[in-house]
């Protein structure tokens, strides 16, 4: 009864930024943890401290949606460029000289065993530029200090939550459009391998759309949107066998994200 009284309060709450960060993760998560719930439980949380007028408790919420998004793009660079990734974590490191097999990541959580301003740095393989990491860097300190007893509060007011929550939603965009070609190729790579039947189980494209791409590679809404409307010209002329699949698959995929 809880959770559905915390979830009416979100009907009645408008957070800033907040859907638009939604967008940014998971539709539908598979991960060894429950990503799911912990992200409704946040949400919960942010909508009822907004909605009471505890800001900085809310921007706190806030900042656990943004690292849960840089796990989540960390773990996706790490099955689209897999070996440039290797690369890039064979120095990383972890707290506590504790143990992290970054080839064999069971949850995305694991990344939290990272220092949270040295994760961020992956996605040079993505060309996120030098000014854009130290924001990600400056984003943690300012939730870092707030996280200190000092007496006050740094978000007395709705004003101050909205600015700082538009940081957070923008670094997002940026790290979101560097990860854009990526996407586009994965997509590109697994489309070409359905449409040649190399996934012949399946007979409807929409179970296909939401096993293969949703859940197994962790789609958010925006993300499909990029597969969306990513053009097929170039695949379906250099590959006139499929043509005809390709272009319903197109259609069906269009359908989808309008529904």
């Amino acid at each position: 009864m809880g959770v559905s009284n915390l979830d009416e309060s979100i009907e009645d709450t408008n957070v800033p930024y907040l859907e638009e960060i939604l967008n940014y993760l998971p539709i539908s998560a598979v991960d060894k943890e429950d990503v799911s719930l912990y992200v409704r439980n946040i949400t919960n949380l942010i909508s009822v401290n907004y909605r009471y007028e505890q800001y900085q408790f809310a921007y706190f919420g806030l900042h656990l949606l943004y690292m849960t998004y840089i796990y989540f793009t960390v773990w996706k660079i790490s099955k689209v460029i897999p070996d440039r990734y290797k690369d890039a974590t064979v120095f990383a490191r972890v707290y506590n000289n504790r143990e992290l097999e970054f080839l064999n990541i069971e949850s995305i959580f694991q990344y939290s065993l990272v220092p949270e301003k040295e994760l961020p740095k992956i996605f040079k393989l993505i060309d996120l530029d030098g000014g854009q990491l130290g924001i990600i860097s400056g984003l943690v300190d300012t939730r870092n200090d707030m996280a200190h007893a000092t007496g006050k509060f740094e978000i007395p007011n709705d004003t101050e939550f909205e600015s700082r929550a538009n940081s957070i939603c923008t670094s997002i965009r940026n790290i979101h459009k560097c990860m854009t070609d990526q996407i586009k190729s994965w997509y590109q790579d697994i489309l070409l391998k359905y449409c040649s039947g190399e996934f012949e189980s399946y007979i409807d494209d929409n179970d296909f759309i939401f096993e293969q791409m949703i859940q197994n590679f962790n789609l958010s809404v925006n993300e499909l949107f990029v597969c969306n409307e990513m053009s097929i010209r170039e695949l379906t002329t250099a590959n006139p066998i499929i043509r005809d699949k390709l272009i319903s698959f197109k259609k069906s995929l269009r359908i989808y994200c309008e529904n």
